[in-house]
């Protein structure tokens, strides 16, 4: 289990990369493309979605940070802080990528483009060292014997 708990954190720092870069390639092109007489990146809407994006991204990093330094410290069970790293890093780098590929348009699902690149790699990064659902069952039961102790 210990293993699992190591790796849980690890895929949840890839995904964090993910989501970092898709973040900057939504940052380049909002603040690069014409919309009207201005840019994207002026948007409302736009600013918004990137406001979220950083927000999710900041969230995960500590939850990943806080983590890793407890596996490292050792001496307590960190199941549920790798499981609450790997499935908010994953489900939150899923959300930034979608929101960069939207924020692409057209561009954003053509085969070359980063973004759509990292669109279908983090699929499986959802998947390993367990899936989001059984993140949940993990945290739940932790929660849960912690709560009747």
């Amino acid at each position: 289990m210990e293993t699992l708990n190591l790796f849980r954190v690890t895929v949840g720092a890839a995904a964090l990369g993910f989501a970092r870069r898709a973040l900057d390639e939504a940052l380049a092109f909002s603040s690069n493309r014409r919309l009207g007489t201005g840019k994207l990146a002026e948007n409302a809407v736009t600013q918004a979605k990137l406001a979220d994006m950083a927000t999710a991204i900041d969230a995960s990093a500590l939850l990943i940070y806080r983590a890793a330094w407890q596996q490292d410290v050792g001496g307590t069970d960190h199941r549920r802080a790798a499981a609450m790293a790997k499935l908010t890093a994953t489900e939150s780098a899923q959300q930034v990528i979608d929101a960069a590929v939207q924020m692409h348009g057209g561009m954003g699902v053509t085969k070359g483009a980063k973004v759509e690149e990292l669109y279908r790699e983090i699929r499986a990064l959802r998947i390993y060292e367990g899936a989001s659902e059984v993140q949940r069952q993990i945290i739940a039961r932790d929660l849960l014997k912690e709560h009747r102790a």
